[in-house]
């Protein structure tokens, strides 16, 4: 059994070395594998061991998305640029990489150059798909970064159009945002309200959606939405400025001991050189003296 057992190992030894590709080939799906399954640091180190960087483009590809998972976004860009380099790629994996080197300019902070590769990734679909309103939002963020805003409207604009259900809440805060920079607070109401209350960007559009309601004087809107927020969204409210708009909703609603409670709780919790504290007392300071003079009038 034991002589048997040998033979064996020595067949497969003998295999190995007489199959080379064969090995290369296996070692190549196994870091399309990891890769896949999440496996980032075992999938770059087998790349490593292949003898030849230049195989399949699956496996080149597998290798950079590796890299990127694990913040090596220099290696990965390198390894995107090298599959683009192929004359062969097919247009819809070249589509998808000149994206993705995109957004790695964009987490690069290197901005216009993210708008350059998504405007390039947009030059190469010629019909409305998800991919391309993946595509247009990048565009208007980096446009929104450099302070482009009309042309960062127009691109989320575009991108809302494209965009798949799932993509669509993230659309819509981006739309919200940029109409927040150009003062359109209707449209960018309309906008936020129609994210879920169950998206990731909620809290933050509930804040902003009070913010608004306050630049517009809208004093019911503010007390509904901050009171929501302290309520459902409280990681979203954590300084003082939320006591701030209700304090604002109760003076404009002539409800001076509102204003006075909201102002005492707030004293308690935050520092009294607080810019929101400071500015509360104050905006209470002048509806009290206010009401002394119409008193003294009257």
């Amino acid at each position: 059994m034991k002589s048997l057992a040998r033979l064996s190992l020595l067949i497969g030894v003998i295999a190995i070395f007489a199959s080379p590709s064969a090995v290369t080939a296996q070692h190549a799906a196994d870091v399309q594998r990891l890769s896949a399954d999440g496996e980032h640091m075992k999938a770059l180190a087998m790349y490593e061991l292949l003898p030849n960087k230049k195989l399949v483009t699956e496996t080149r590809i597998a290798a950079a998305k590796s890299a990127w998972a694990l913040g090596l976004n220099r290696q990965a860009a390198e390894g995107f640029d090298s599959v683009l380099r192929d004359p062969n790629v097919s247009p819809d994996i070249r589509t998808r990489l000149v994206l993705s080197r995109g957004v790695i300019e964009y987490q690069e902070e290197r901005y216009q150059e993210a708008a350059l590769y998504a405007e390039k990734a947009i030059s190469y679909m010629r019909e409305s798909v998800p991919l391309r309103g993946r595509a247009y939002l990048l565009w208007g963020q980096s446009l929104l970064r450099t302070g482009a805003y009309v042309s960062a409207h127009d691109k989320f604009e575009k991108g809302l159009a494209d965009v798949q259900l799932n993509d669509r809440p993230e659309a819509l805060f981006a739309l919200g945002l940029v109409e927040i920079k150009l003062a359109r607070y209707a449209d960018a109401q309309r906008n936020l309200e129609a994210i879920p209350m169950d998206h990731a960007r909620t809290p933050v559009a509930v804040r902003m959606l009070a913010g608004i309601s306050l630049e517009m004087q809208q004093f019911d809107r503010v007390k509904f939405w901050i009171e929501k927020g302290k309520t459902d969204y409280p990681e979203a409210f954590v300084d003082s400025w939320g006591d701030y708009g209700l304090v604002q909703a109760a003076l404009a609603r002539g409800d001076l001991d509102e204003a006075r409670r909201v102002t005492e709780i707030a004293q308690k919790q935050f520092s009294p050189s607080d810019s929101w504290i400071v500015l509360m007392r104050a905006s209470l300071e002048v509806a009290e003296w206010k009401k002394r003079e119409q008193v003294s009038v009257g």
